[in-house]
């Protein structure tokens, strides 16, 4: 390779490597061009049934409303299988499926007439891990509890995969009695699909 072709390719991996460090700034640049600046109302976001988690901002639009829609059976299997962010936090999966819960209420979609299961797997075990073991785990209580019971409460049934309990060497017991056992989350999943339920990978 000749001297001038390194130093074209050195050059352009400098531009590269120097806007790619510049991206945050760039992108708070880009953020802030957007961002109004004035408050929002009190009312602007809500939980309407599953109380403080999964806030949303309701707006009335005819599309794709489940509620404006016949026949519709509402039956979704949410599944999630990670853990992101802080773990003292609850899961953000979960705060999803809480958020599509809000969502169907306030389109008016009566919370009796969903049918709604999330199959906890993977790297998302230990949100359903009882206080105890939770607590030797993270030092700290199991964030998740008190939205699974606002789930539960709303009819929205929370599974765990004993696959995946297992593969983390968790003792069934473990696992707090809120949350209802599977063989497994595919076995889960599989099933319901072919009951007729939506797939949503949160």
């Amino acid at each position: 390779m000749r001297p001038a072709s390194y130093i074209v390719i050195a050059a352009l991996a400098g531009f590269v490597g120097g806007n790619v460090l510049q991206l945050p700034e760039l992108v708070d640049k880009v953020s802030s061009k957007f961002a109004d600046n004035k408050s929002e109302p009190a009312d602007f976001w809500s939980t309407p049934a599953i109380a403080g988690y999964g806030k949303i901002h309701f707006v009335n639009t005819p599309d794709y409303n489940p509620a404006n829609t016949p026949g519709l059976s509402n039956k979704v299997v949410f599944q999630i299988n990670r853990t992101e962010g802080d773990v003292r936090q609850p899961n953000l999966g979960l705060e999803r499926v809480a958020r599509v819960t809000n969502l169907y209420y306030a389109a008016g979609v009566p919370l009796n007439q969903l049918n709604f299961v999330v199959s906890i797997n993977s790297d998302a075990v230990p949100a359903a891990l009882n206080n105890e073991q939770f607590r030797k785990a993270y030092g700290t209580d199991n964030p998740n509890l008190k939205l699974i019971d606002e789930l539960k409460q709303a009819g929205v049934k929370v599974t765990i995969c004993d696959q995946s309990v297992a593969f983390h060497q968790l003792q069934r017991d473990w696992i707090d009695t809120r949350v209802t056992h599977t063989l497994s989350s595919g076995t889960t999943v599989a099933s319901l699909q072919n009951e007729g339920y939506a797939f949503l990978m949160l």
